[in-house]
């Protein structure tokens, strides 16, 4: 798989003149971030500097990826070409096969590939993108692209990819993306076997519509935490994802009683998608699902406790002072206001000095295994020492083993302190219930790594 994501040599087949031509934008962006890069157009001499060549296999130089975006009726003939080049790898970003009811040229178009040794990703997808080199086979303009970081992502949507690439730009990295469309060849499980071994990848997030091959699918789960969104769920979803890339999609309930059993994380939405995946890359796993939960305004606490009850993995244990291991009373530091109970009210009162404290105390508590800081930023004694927080939580964060999650609720100061926390590795949610939910199923899997003996 390194020829999609390191290659030497990057043919564009389709390469166009004209902005705003998907063939011009995925030349562009390819030029932006290496110089080995040919255009494949016999109607001109060359594009944004680059000599057009006929054929890939005209090209002099060495090619060990050709990404096309052309009528869909003219790919065979190009494999044909790649193949006599010595090409390892294509992306296929046009359209036009499988989901359009051409799956007959889909098969044609794989069988021949296999003959020449080329492995395909695609056809009807946005391709691959790999952070730590910055290489892209986008067609798409302005997009926020994230930075080096541990998640790689796996989705039959370009859409669905999209998103998350521009979510994780603000507040979390990627290693690998790749949108494999009609996955006609590269699939899920090649991915999984390649992600396995690679040193950049800690978790992994797929988004899919189908599985072929269920049993391979799962017994193939690599041994790094897999969050999974899957659509195509009811009838009409079924048919939706059959329209979109000719997916055949499979029983729901079959799927999820899979999951459980290997362990992968099953998300109902988007939302959860991404929650669970910067919690899983960000946090160390928690030890249980004891909650503790600290707020200088209690009625998000309120909400999520409801949800904590209905949980599968969660509680809400009291908070009992008392000395801690070094024969110090955990909440001593407090100040006479606070209301000593889980959730830990520190009221409208609250600075950022008394939130560390009671963070602190939290960390050092046995009978706690998650810390859930609930903020409202818009209170004045806290907004005033703001970055006092951030330091704290950020020097706070190099010793704490135990898992955190931070919530509150807003618009632009809450957006900004969520970046500002995404730098030094906590999570911040918007939602109460967002937050327990997803805490609730990575518990679960803590639980199914710790009873199956994973690594």
């Amino acid at each position: 798989m390194d020829e999609f994501f390191d290659p030497v040599g990057v043919a564009v087949v389709g390469a166009s003149s004209r902005p705003g031509k998907i063939g011009y934008e995925i030349l562009k962006n390819i030029i932006e971030v290496r110089e080995d890069v040919y255009p494949v157009n016999p109607a001109a001499e060359s594009i944004l500097g680059k000599k057009c060549y006929n054929s890939v296999s005209e090209i002099e130089d060495r090619v060990d990826l050709a990404v096309v975006a052309i009528p869909s009726e003219k790919i065979l003939n190009v494999v044909k070409n790649c193949g006599k080049k010595g090409v390892k790898g294509m992306v296929v970003i046009s359209g036009g096969f499988r989901e359009t009811g051409n799956e007959q040229l889909e098969k044609d178009m794989v069988n021949l590939a296999r003959k020449y040794g080329i492995r395909i990703i695609g056809p009807n997808c946005i391709g691959i993108y790999n952070a730590k080199n910055g290489f892209n086979t986008f067609f798409q303009k302005d997009m926020e692209l994230p930075g080096r970081g541990n998640v790689a992502v796996l989705t039959q949507s370009g859409t669905i990819g999209i998103g998350l690439l521009e979510n994780f730009a603000d507040r979390i990295g990627i290693s690998k993306f790749v949108s494999y469309g009609n996955k006609a060849d590269v699939d899920e499980i090649d991915m999984f076997s390649y992600l396995q071994k690679d040193e950049d990848t800690d978790v992994i997030a797929v988004y899919m519509e189908s599985i072929e091959n269920g049993r391979k699918f799962f017994e193939s789960l690599p041994d790094k935490p897999v969050v999974i969104l899957k659509s195509g769920r009811t009838p009409l979803g079924k048919s939706a994802a059959a329209s979109h890339t000719g997916a055949m999609a499979t029983d729901h309930s079959i799927f999820t009683g899979a999951s459980r059993q290997y362990g992968a994380i099953n998300a109902d939405s988007f939302e959860e998608f991404y929650d669970i995946t910067r919690i899983m890359a960000t946090q160390p796993l928690p030890g249980g699902g004891r909650v503790g939960m600290i707020t200088n305004g209690a009625g998000p606490c309120v909400i999520a406790s409801d949800h904590i009850y209905h949980s599968k993995n969660l509680s809400l244990p009291e908070l009992k002072p008392g000395a801690d291991e070094h024969g110090k009373d955990k909440f001593s530091e407090l100040p006479p206001f606070a209301i000593i109970s889980n959730p830990l009210d520190l009221t409208g009162s609250a600075t950022a000095s008394h939130f560390l404290k009671g963070i602190e105390a939290m960390g050092r508590d046995n009978n706690i295994d998650i810390i859930m800081p609930f903020f409202v930023f818009q209170d004045a004694p806290l907004v005033e020492s703001i970055d006092e927080l951030h330091e704290g939580l950020e020097s706070m964060m190099k010793w704490m083993d135990k898992t955190v999650v931070a919530v509150a609720m807003g618009g632009k100061l809450v957006k900004e302190q969520a970046s500002r926390m995404a730098e030094y590795g906590v999570p911040l949610i918007e939602e109460p219930a967002r937050a327990v939910n997803s805490l609730d199923k990575i518990v679960g899997y803590a639980r199914w790594k710790n009873e199956s003996g994973g690594s």
